[in-house]
């Protein structure tokens, strides 16, 4: 099984979901919701890709916090379809929209994909991703 939906988040990411949407409408940044909660199984038919099935790699964990609903990934819209160019500016303030995005979701507590490194500490960003940091699972109650 496979979400869109916040609802499908746990609360305190759900709230933090509720708010980063406003943000970003307030940005003047169109985008939608690609990802939030995501079985066990259907990460491990990613995690294949680009490893036992046909394809090119499209993440690097069996563990991703989607399964744990404390996750979301997002896409920017262009003309009202997903881009996944990190150097869009929709808005056209000069500013990337992904970076944008990430500040945004930064200023709401959320951990940003764009930040990532791998093991030694080499960059490895996924500008689409959001998550709560460690720990904050029952923080936070949505009313």
């Amino acid at each position: 099984m496979s979400s869109r939906k916040i609802e499908d988040l746990v609360p305190a990411m759900q709230l933090r979901a509720f708010r980063f949407a406003g943000a970003m409408a307030e940005a003047g940044i169109p985008f939608m919701l690609t990802s939030t909660y995501r079985s066990q199984d259907e990460q491990d038919a990613l995690w294949r890709i680009g490893r036992s099935e046909p394809g090119r790699k499209v993440t690097w964990t069996k563990t991703s916090r989607h399964t744990g609903r404390t996750a979301f990934d997002i896409a920017i819209l262009k003309h009202g379809k997903p881009t996944w160019d990190t150097k869009v500016d929709v808005d056209a303030d000069s500013v990337p929209d992904y970076l944008e995005a990430g500040q945004i979701g930064e200023a709401l507590g959320l951990v940003w994909g764009g930040r990532f490194k791998d093991g030694n500490g080499k960059p490895t960003p996924d500008y689409c991703h959001f998550e709560l940091a460690t720990g904050e699972k029952e923080a936070t109650c949505v009313k």
